[in-house]
């Protein structure tokens, strides 16, 4: 008994969390507490598809697509000044059996020279667990490593490989690998 709610009470605190913290991470004209209208109205910067395999560490491999917008880099006034500024980012993932993902978090973008980038990523979604994708609750996070090569000013296709998990917060977590071919462009 007391052992549950423990494990409850660690789910509404970081719901509570999540809301305490909602009105820094939105963008301006969604934050309740940012009274000061934006200088324009902020569209993705770039858009992402991404097609490869789910689940390489496991026997069971499957197929997988998505999309993802990827927004301007701003600062985040609650993290220290010594990280850089961050992407805002949201997506969506799905397989050929009818599991979904829907996500939003940050990204770093790195250029590593010669036309060369790496952009880690971290974020936070919902989760439907189709015939195959079986990961132990509704809520996962994503982190990911996307390694990309510049092919023109507003195109790079690269490599992601990322993992899905929930970090606990179920009683099952089995998460997931996926290593999927991207590519990026600017609008």
């Amino acid at each position: 008994m007391l052992f549950s709610f423990f494990r409850l009470y660690r789910r509404w605190a970081f719901a509570g969390l999540l809301l305490a913290l909602t009105p820094t991470l939105l963008p301006p004209p969604l934050a309740a507490a940012e009274a000061v209208p934006p200088a324009r109205a902020a569209g993705p910067v770039e858009i992402m598809a991404e097609t490869g395999r789910y689940s390489l560490l496991d026997a069971d491999k499957g197929a997988e697509a998505g999309w993802e917008f990827r927004f301007a880099p701003r600062r985040l006034r609650w993290l220290p000044r010594r990280i850089p500024d961050l992407s805002p980012m949201a997506g969506a993932m799905a397989t050929a059996r009818g599991s979904l993902y829907v996500y939003a978090g940050f990204g770093l973008d790195l250029t590593l020279g010669e036309g060369f980038f790496l952009r880690p990523s971290w974020a936070a979604g919902l989760f439907k667990q189709g015939e195959d994708l079986r990961l132990g609750g509704p809520i996962e996070f994503r982190s990911a490593l996307e390694l990309s090569r510049r092919l023109t000013d507003r195109s790079r296709l690269g490599l992601t490989f990322y993992h899905l998990s929930n970090a606990g917060f179920f009683s099952r977590n089995p998460g997931s690998e996926s290593l999927v071919l991207t590519f990026v462009t600017r609008p």
